[in-house]
């Protein structure tokens, strides 16, 4: 019995060599054995490559090719697993800033609302018709203004926050993600124009729509009478807006990512996404981008909602308990329960619309330009970089 030390692996008779070099043992070897099979994962000859584009494939994000529907959902919530920490954090801080001031401007747009009401409690008598005067034109020009500052205000947050998730989704599918202080340094650098992007789409749904509304209406409003003419006008004019409209938001969808991966400007991301949502590829994005914003939808509704029912009967009890006269108190804090519940949905939410978006723009442009070439070639750079997070 030799009591001679080996190494693991080697043959324990070192007076009859194996003409090729020995086999690992157990799963271990030394460095200079066989190379690894290609499937574990390691770095491996010509003959591995197509094994290790397979497992890069299975790693990230969604994998690396065409996508079924199933995984682009699927990517939209695996999100949450991966980075989620300063994903969350951003998402939270903007909406946060947004939410402040639209809870503020919508506490002013209601003062008159109160007012009146209040008065209307303290002589029910003198409650009767109230005529329009500068002062009731000039409060509803302040609500209209009020309104439109806090949809711009959600709209500056919603552009922000999705253009830096957009990047971070990319990133974590090819193996780059971002860390927390790359996602602030990119929102700075993306904020604008995806503002931009947001604007100049925005303003072609609104074209999209008010003109052939607008078009419908106007027999109606010319001749003043209520007949087939104008009531058939009046319909297909509601329906060629809802169609147009559908038509500009489908065409649009992609426009924020493509500005963000391929960073054309703002009217080159138009054009982008005019261009991979072309033809028959228009069917696909809207269909998934409908079902994502539906799914969207229905949680920020049943989240928020959750919060609306809390301040409802907080705002009852406080009017019964007080016998209607802490109005002010009701509505304030039935305003600031809503508007906590709509920030809680819509930060929790917003990886899962963006990074769903995101993932709809790298289908597309894998299924029909192959990009996930492209892909592939940048994870396995990542990969041989370093070890993924």
């Amino acid at each position: 019995m030799s009591t001679g030390w080996t190494a693991p692996g080697a043959s324990s008779t070192p007076s009859h060599p194996q003409p090729g070099p020995a086999p690992a043992q157990g799963g271990a070897g030394s460095p200079t054995s066989a190379p690894p099979v290609a499937g574990t994962g390691a770095p491996g000859g010509p003959g591995g490559r197509p094994l290790q584009r397979e497992l890069v494939q299975q790693m990230p994000l969604f994998p690396l090719r065409p996508l079924s529907v199933g995984e682009i959902l699927g990517a939209a919530v695996r999100i949450y697993r991966r980075g989620a920490k300063p994903m969350m954090g951003l998402s939270a801080a903007v909406y946060g800033i947004a939410y402040v001031l639209i809870t503020v401007l919508t506490g002013a747009s209601m003062v008159p609302m109160i007012g009146q009401t209040r008065a209307m409690l303290e002589n029910p008598d003198a409650s009767g018709p109230t005529p329009f005067t500068a002062t009731s034109l000039s409060e509803a020009l302040s609500v209209l203004g009020i309104s439109l500052v806090t949809g711009l205000i959600s709209m500056v947050a919603a552009a922000a926050v999705t253009a830096v998730l957009a990047r971070a989704a990319i990133g974590e599918a090819t193996g780059d993600p971002l860390n927390g202080p790359q996602m602030w340094a990119a929102m700075r650098r993306l904020t604008l124009p995806a503002v931009g992007v947001s604007l100049l789409a925005g303003l072609l749904i609104l074209i999209a729509t008010t003109v052939p509304l607008g078009l419908g209406m106007a027999p109606l409003l010319l001749w003043q009478e209520v007949n087939a003419v104008t009531i058939g006008a009046l319909l297909l004019g509601l329906v060629a807006a809802v169609v147009l409209g559908i038509w500009a938001y489908a065409r649009t969808m992609l426009a924020v990512p493509a500005l963000v991966i391929e960073q054309p400007g703002v009217l080159g991301a138009i054009r982008r996404s005019f261009a991979l949502t072309k033809g028959r590829r228009m069917w696909r994005v809207l269909g998934v981008g409908l079902l994502l914003a539906l799914l969207y939808n229905i949680a920020v509704q049943m989240l928020g909602g959750v919060f609306g029912l809390v301040g409802t009967v907080a705002y009852v009890a406080i009017l019964l308990l007080s016998n209607l006269e802490a109005i002010v108190l009701g509505v304030l804090v039935l305003t600031v329960l809503s508007m906590l519940g709509a920030y809680i949905a819509t930060f929790l939410l917003a990886p899962f619309l963006s990074a769903g978006t995101a993932t709809i723009y790298a289908d597309t442009r894998m299924r029909h330009e192959a990009w996930d070439i492209e892909l592939n070639r940048r994870a396995r750079e990542n990969r041989d970089a370093g070890p993924l997070p």
